[in-house]
């Protein structure tokens, strides 16, 4: 029973992916923008079918090939839970870890330069193997203006096509789609009947 429950959280993760901070010009690559903030101290709030939300991006971790892996938490009665990672830069978002546990092979949520008809396939895996594992293509149609309660956004658009796969459960087949934002980060996402939409957003302190 424990070890199907925790299968069950697993794929709940996983199926939630799931969030405009002007980002500094010296940090900004010369071929493009960023399209997630990279500031600690930056703040969402979405609506997620009605229910609301609240992250903070509490770490921003330089790399040495010039990437930056913020770390994104799920704010509750004020306190940060682990929400999930993702590593920034001009290449694009990169899913690196999700509620605290860190992919073996992360996926690519976004491709930079960005251009419409670009794809690409990914699988995400973890190092326990009786925990979900997810395998998929995103598909970029091009960018649209996606209007939320945080405003209106001319956002890339990701179509996703995702199976979970979960060891004794039949396997999950998903159909997403993601609206990114430069320096804002994803304004929208919908899957089926559930829609997440940016309520609003708070730009780190200077």
């Amino acid at each position: 029973m424990v070890r199907l429950l925790v299968v069950l959280l697993a794929v709940v993760a996983l199926i939630g992916l799931a969030p405009a901070a002007p980002v500094p010009k010296h940090l900004l690559p010369k071929d493009g923008p960023l399209y997630h903030p990279v500031q600690k101290g930056t703040r969402w709030v979405y609506l997620d079918n009605g229910a609301e939300y609240h992250y903070e991006l509490t770490a921003a971790d330089p790399t040495a090939s010039g990437t930056t892996v913020v770390t994104i938490s799920q704010m509750k009665n004020g306190e940060p839970t682990p929400y999930r990672k993702v590593e920034v830069s001009e290449r694009g978002l990169l899913w690196t870890e999700t509620v605290g546990i860190a992919f073996d092979t992360p996926a690519c949520l976004l491709r930079c330069p960005v251009q419409p008809g670009d794809a690409w396939a990914y699988s995400l895996s973890r190092p326990n193997t009786a925990l979900a594992r997810a395998k998929g293509t995103m598909k970029v149609p091009g960018t649209e203006t996606v209007e939320v309660p945080a405003g209106k956004f001319a956002a890339v658009r990701v179509d996703e096509k995702r199976a979970v796969l979960a060891p004794g459960l039949p396997d999950t087949n998903l159909e997403l789609t993601s609206w990114y934002a430069p320096n804002v980060g994803q304004v929208k996402w919908v899957c089926g009947k559930r829609e997440r939409v940016l309520k609003s957003f708070t730009p780190a302190k200077d």
